[in-house]
């Protein structure tokens, strides 16, 4: 099974959130839009495994006193590699930065130096031309988006791949305090 940890944004902030970006859906109807009922932040992703029930008590264990904050978006931006991915970032959070760190360290065995990054991804594309890359890029911030939330979980998803579109089931959640 494919699993990742993540954030599950709150119904009504998805379609906050999907009513302020609409009308880049329609300037970019070509791109691969994320559904609304599929928003949410990896915290970290674990791919194939077979080690669930491991992965589950290993959570239970680094999480049990992991506490709640509340996220606040701050702009629609872009990451490059093979395509182009439309995110929106958050303003960092002490609290989850520490969550994510406890559980890079205990699950990462290629032991990355990244610093954790919280972004919701809204849509993907192949990588356009210099002249579209700098429209979409002025158009993006342009484009306010104000959402916020408090966070009083983490969800253990499994991805499974269905055609273009990924269906996440909810495999076991882990309250912060």
């Amino acid at each position: 099974m494919r699993l990742f940890l993540a954030i599950d944004i709150p119904k009504p902030v998805k379609e906050k959130l999907s009513g302020q970006v609409a009308s880049l859906k329609k300037l970019y109807p070509d791109f691969q839009w994320v559904p609304p009922n599929n928003y949410h932040i990896t915290v970290y992703f674990f791919g194939e495994t077979s080690q669930s029930d491991r992965i589950k008590k290993e959570l239970r264990d680094l999480l049990f006193d992991g506490e709640s904050f509340y996220l606040y978006s701050l702009k629609l931006d872009l990451f490059i590699n093979n395509k182009i991915l439309i995110y929106t970032g958050f303003r960092r959070e002490k609290k989850l930065e520490i969550l994510a760190g406890k559980i890079e360290r205990s699950f990462d065995t290629q032991k990355r130096s990244g610093k954790y990054f919280p972004h919701l991804t809204l849509a993907r594309h192949r990588i356009p031309s210099k002249q579209q890359y700098f429209a979409l890029k002025t158009r993006l911030a342009k484009l306010a988006i104000d959402i916020d939330f408090p966070v009083n979980s983490l969800i253990l998803f499994e991805s499974i791949i269905v055609g273009k579109t990924p269906i996440y089931k909810q495999i076991e959640k882990f309250d912060l305090i």
